[in-house]
């Protein structure tokens, strides 16, 4: 039984990554963080400056969410402090839009999942 469940699980896992898309591909020079935003339930909004793909087709690419309930998002949100705090730029993969109420939900923008900083 545990092996089922574990076979079901690396299923899963592998299904939904293989939905996920580069917002900045992984050679590219990377975007610069320019406001940094935290919600009042923990997740995070990053303005960003430079090109991105927009694969999901989301409304708005000027802004990137990272939800607060994403695996991983306390060194994700570390991570990206860093990189605002030290003038580097990053780089995001992700799958999806999200729209946030705060700015009276008229604009999605991508849902991050993986972030790197560049050098």
């Amino acid at each position: 039984m545990k092996k089922k469940l574990l076979v079901l699980f690396t299923c899963m896992l592998a299904s939904t990554s293989a939905f996920g898309k580069y917002i900045t591909h992984l050679n590219s020079n990377g975007v610069e963080i320019t406001r940094f935003f935290t919600h009042e339930n923990g997740a995070v909004s990053l303005y960003i400056s430079g090109a991105v793909d927009n694969l999901d087709e989301c409304t708005s690419t000027f802004r990137v969410y990272i939800p607060h309930d994403l695996p991983g998002k306390n060194i994700m949100v570390s991570s990206a402090l860093a990189a605002f705090a030290s003038g580097k730029k990053v780089g995001f993969h992700g799958s999806g839009c999200r729209t946030t109420s705060f700015w009276g939900g008229t604009q999605d923008v991508p849902i991050v999942n993986n972030m790197w900083i560049i050098k």
